[in-house]
C-alpha cells in the first residue's frame, strides 16, 4: 500500500451500519476489475451505532483499506480533511457513505478530472433529488448568497474529485474551523462539472438535522465571506436614511399642523433601533468567536483508533 496510487477514495462514514460494509465491497471491486492502483480510505466520525465495528471486519476482509475512527463527532468536512491527510492518490475522490452516489461513477468522476485541466470536478445530480420544501428554499437561497461575492460557489457537492496538488493546499489548513468547498474556492477557479444520477440515501436517519445545516451554512458564511458584514453595512446605512426620512416627515407635521408628540412613534423608534444595534453587535461577536478559535489552535480532528 505503500507509494502513490492512481485513485484514493475518501468515505466519511457516520452511522452508516446498514450499508458501508456493502460499499467499501462495491468500491474495491469496481477499482480493482478497472486495473487501477488504489486505495480505500474510511474515516467513522464517531457512529453511535456499529459502524467502526463494520469496517474493521470489512477492512480486514478486503486489501487496500485504511481506517480511521475518531474521537468524537468532528463533523463531515473534518472526517474527510482526516482522509486527505492520508491519501497518497494523485487523484481523490470523495463519496458519502449512503449510496446516494453510485460507486460505478468514480471512475467517470476519474476519466473525466484526468481528460481535462480541471483541478477538480464536481458530481451534480442529473434527476431531481426528493428534498422536503423547507430544504429546497434553505437550499436555494444559500446558494444564491453564496454567489454574491463568489460566481462559483454553491454549485458543488460531497461526490468530487481532486487532483494532488490541490488536495495538499486543502490539508495545509490545519485548522478547527474550515469549510472545504470553500477552501477549494481559495486555490482555483479551474472547476468542472459531472452530471450524474444521485439517488435516495439508504441509511436508516440522515447524518444533517435542520439544526446541523443551519449552523453549517452559518459557519460557511461566516469563514468564508464578508458578506454578513456586508449586509449589516448596507442594512444600517439603509435604516439611517429611513429614520432621517421618517424623522424629517414628523418635524414637518409638528412645524405645520402642530400634532402633539406621540409615546408609541417614540418606543417603537427605541425598540426598532435596540433590535437593530443588537443584531449588528450578534454578527460581529460570531465574527470574533471565529477568530478566537482560530487563534486556539484547537485541532480540526482527533483519532482514536485505526485499521
Amino acid at each position: 500500500m505503500e507509494g502513490e496510487k492512481d485513485i484514493s477514495v475518501i468515505i466519511p462514514v457516520f452511522n452508516a451500519a446498514s450499508c458501508i460494509a456493502r460499499l467499501m465491497s462495491e468500491v474495491h471491486t469496481l477499482l480493482t476489475q478497472a486495473g487501477h492502483s488504489f486505495e480505500i480510505i474510511v474515516i467513522d466520525d464517531c457512529s453511535s451505532d456499529h459502524s467502526w465495528q463494520i469496517i474493521k471486519d470489512t477492512g480486514k476482509a478486503l486489501s487496500h483499506v485504511k481506517a480511521f475512527s475518531l474521537a468524537k463527532n468532528f463533523g463531515q468536512h473534518k472526517a474527510t480533511l482526516c482522509g486527505f491527510s492520508n491519501a497518497s492518490g494523485a487523484i481523490v475522490v470523495t463519496i458519502d457513505d449512503d449510496f446516494e452516489h453510485d460507486p460505478k461513477d468514480i471512475l467517470k468522476l476519474y476519466d473525466s478530472i484526468t481528460t481535462t485541466a480541471k483541478d477538480m470536478v464536481y458530481a451534480i445530480p442529473s434527476n431531481a433529488k426528493k428534498k422536503s420544501l423547507t430544504r429546497k428554499i434553505v437550499t436555494n437561497l444559500y446558494k444564491r448568497l453564496s454567489k454574491i461575492e463568489n460566481p462559483h460557489a454553491g454549485i458543488g457537492s460531497s461526490f468530487r474529485a481532486l487532483k494532488k496538488d490541490l488536495v495538499a493546499k486543502i490539508t495545509s489548513h490545519y485548522n478547527h474551523l474550515f469549510v472545504i468547498d470553500e477552501l477549494i474556492l481559495w486555490y482555483t477557479a479551474s472547476i468542472g462539472v459531472l452530471q450524474t444520477p444521485f439517488h435516495a440515501s439508504q441509511k436508516v436517519m440522515s447524518g444533517y438535522s435542520y439544526k446541523k445545516l443551519f449552523f453549517l451554512g452559518a459557519n460557511v458564511m461566516m469563514l468564508s465571506t464578508t458578506l454578513p458584514l456586508k449586509l449589516v453595512k448596507a442594512f444600517g446605512i439603509l435604516m439611517s436614511c429611513t429614520s432621517f426620512f421618517i424623522g424629517f416627515i414628523y418635524f414637518l407635521r409638528k412645524i405645520i399642523f402642530k400634532t402633539p408628540s406621540g409615546y408609541t412613534s417614540i418606543i417603537v423608534s427605541i425598540l426598532f433601533s435596540t433590535g437593530l444595534i443588537l443584531l449588528c453587535l450578534a454578527i460581529i461577536g460570531q465574527y470574533l468567536g471565529n477568530m478566537l478559535m482560530m487563534q486556539s489552535n484547537k485541532p480540526p480532528f482527533y483519532v482514536k483508533d485505526t485499521l
